[in-house]
Parts: C-alpha cells; sequence; structure tokens
C-alpha cells in the first residue's frame, strides 16, 4: 500500500502537518475502535489506520523525549527524585500481633495516626 502523507493524516482525522504527539493520540484512539477483536467487520480499517501510522512515524522528525524536549529540561532531573523521596515522608515500622488464625482466613488491622 503506497501511502502519500496527505492520505495517511486523512486516515487518522489529523490535519496535515500535525506533531507526533498528535498522530499518536489519533492513532490509540482509532485502533481501539477498529482492532480486529473488538471490531471484526473493520480489521481492513485496522490495517489502514496501522499503515499510516507507521508511515508518518518514519515521516515526522523524532526529538528524543518529546516534542518539547530541550537539554536543558533534563538538567532537574536529580531534583525531581529527591523531592519525590520527601513528598513519601519518613518510613515507618509498625509492629502488630495477630493471631495465626487471623492471618490464615486474612484478617485486616489498621491504625490511626
Amino acid at each position: 500500500m503506497n501511502l502519500t502523507a496527505q492520505r495517511c493524516y486523512h486516515l487518522l482525522g489529523l490535519p496535515d502537518g500535525s506533531s507526533r504527539a498528535l498522530v499518536r493520540e489519533a492513532y490509540q484512539r482509532l485502533a481501539l475502535a477498529y482492532h480486529p477483536d473488538r471490531n471484526p467487520a473493520a480489521a481492513d480499517m485496522f490495517m489502514q489506520i496501522r499503515a499510516a501510522y507507521e508511515r508518518l512515524m518514519l515521516l515526522l522528525p523524532d526529538t528524543g523525549y518529546g516534542e518539547s524536549a530541550t537539554a536543558n529540561q533534563f538538567t532537574a532531573l536529580p531534583d525531581i527524585s529527591r523531592e519525590r523521596r520527601n513528598r513519601r515522608g519518613n518510613r515507618t515500622d509498625r509492629r502488630f500481633e495477630i493471631v495465626l488464625e487471623d492471618s490464615y482466613i486474612g484478617t485486616s488491622v489498621r491504625e490511626r495516626i
């Protein structure tokens, strides 16, 4: 199947020149609707949508980290992980005594803080 870029955009329901992110979103939405497991009668349409998506992914430039990625955005990654660790709070270990039979039947234990 020889698809032009304009035909690919049309199959995905997008305007010409759409970004990789928009192409990916449109493909995922249409793939769910026309997937042969969900809609056996639309197997041919699914194959066309898949071919259009693959063709556009080859044609559109890949920035590597997303549509608006720049080198300066990724210098703060260690700070993000540190913030995430602080948000979780300190680890606290609690000990509870339960009866073996309660453990076997799946009894839940809750503590109010």
